[in-house]
């Protein structure tokens, strides 16, 4: 046990001799660590807020849209019919987007006052939700919405150019976060929809399937599918960025290894003569271990205050929906166990030379 934390400390003791390539490793370390950290809580995120299917609801929406965000209008005579099959429940709703670019757009969605409440789960934070016999332009704002817009209840909003009064800000921890909710009404004469509507929610009686199709324009669909296939949009980014992390893991690794290499190298005879007095061959493995941890430990420091600066300081937004990244103890210890391997990467290759050194030759090395 001495002979291995001789030859740690001796390991520390030569990388504080050499600060300056200890902190260059330690940034790219942080940096590496930091992108795949990032990316495994917006991941993380995605699922939280569009992963979320209800086994007990179906969506009636136009064909190749996606009702529950935006892109889906039908006709109302859909409704009666839905109703003529004897299905019990059919909640109309409005899903668009307001606003003149991709940077200002506002999720809109229209809702059946008197039915909302039995489709949806929310929480108010202040304020009270929309009710039945409401004045005209009243508006319910999810939580997100309302950071970015700074709305608070009791307060006004502008949809599509028109002022709302706020009446409750509400929280359900998915993407509907980022809506304004007004009535269908009110949804359908801003829009100038007439009668239509975007979708109808309607229960899993076995009446309609998942994946039927009405009159050749009109799909059936599981309620959260169109949310979950949204996240399919935002994959190949974060996909691209899982490669870039993985190459730099490994040329993180590459380059430990080369740096270990070099200061063993250069203690080859000291190695040698600790071999000869009865050092074990592991005890000698732990000088370039001390070496790789302390590069590690700096660099997972560095790189968890600027994974958590990033998430802090950094929102992704886009067309009205703003993600909130998680990072949750799977996430914490996927990126841990990650930047353990390029560790274990950088040492295995330089202990096992160690391990198989000449003695003689070494002892008589200058």
């Amino acid at each position: 046990m001495r002979s291995h934390l001789t030859t740690f400390m001796l390991g520390l003791h030569d990388l504080r001799s050499r600060s300056r390539q200890a902190l260059s490793m330690a940034v790219g370390i942080a940096i590496a660590l930091s992108i795949f950290a990032i990316l495994q809580a917006y991941r993380n995120g995605l699922a939280a807020e569009f992963n979320q299917l209800q086994p007990n609801l179906l969506v009636v929406q136009a064909n190749q849209s996606f009702g529950e965000i935006y892109g889906s209008r039908i006709s109302s005579e859909v409704g009666k019919q839905l109703s003529g099959m004897g299905i019990g429940m059919v909640v109309p709703e409005i899903d668009d987007a307001t606003g003149t670019s991709v940077s200002n757009a506002i999720l809109l969605r229209g809702i059946d006052l008197e039915q909302y409440t039995r489709v949806d789960s929310f929480a108010m934070l202040s304020g009270r939700a929309l009710q039945p016999g409401d004045p005209a332009r009243t508006a319910m704002v999810g939580s997100r919405l309302a950071a970015s817009q700074n709305a608070k209840a009791g307060g006004q909003i502008v949809l599509r150019g028109r002022t709302f009064q706020v009446a409750g800000i509400f929280h359900s921890g998915t993407y509907t976060d980022n809506q304004a909710w007004i009535s269908l009404a009110e949804a359908q004469t801003l829009l100038g929809w007439g009668q239509d509507v975007s979708v109808y929610i309607i229960p899993d009686e076995g009446i309609l399937h998942e994946g039927q199709s009405l009159s050749g324009q009109i799909s059936v669909t599981r309620r959260g599918e169109g949310a979950r296939i949204t996240v399919y949009q935002y994959q190949p980014v974060l996909n691209i960025m899982g490669v870039v992390a993985f190459a730099m893991g490994i040329a993180i690794a590459l380059t430990l290894t080369n740096i270990l290499w070099r200061l063993a190298w250069l203690r080859r005879r000291e190695m040698a003569v600790l071999r000869t007095i009865g050092f074990p061959a592991l005890a000698l493995a732990t000088y370039l271990l001390g070496q790789a941890l302390g590069v590690t430990l700096l660099g997972t420091l560095l790189g968890a205050i600027l994974t958590l600066g990033v998430l802090s300081a950094v929102h992704v937004a886009a067309f009205g929906l703003t993600i909130n990244p998680s990072l949750d103890a799977a996430a914490i210890l996927t990126s841990l166990a990650w930047i353990g391997l390029v560790m274990a990467a950088g040492v295995s290759l330089p202990a096992w030379w160690l391990s198989h050194l000449n003695l003689a030759k070494q002892l008589h090395s200058e």
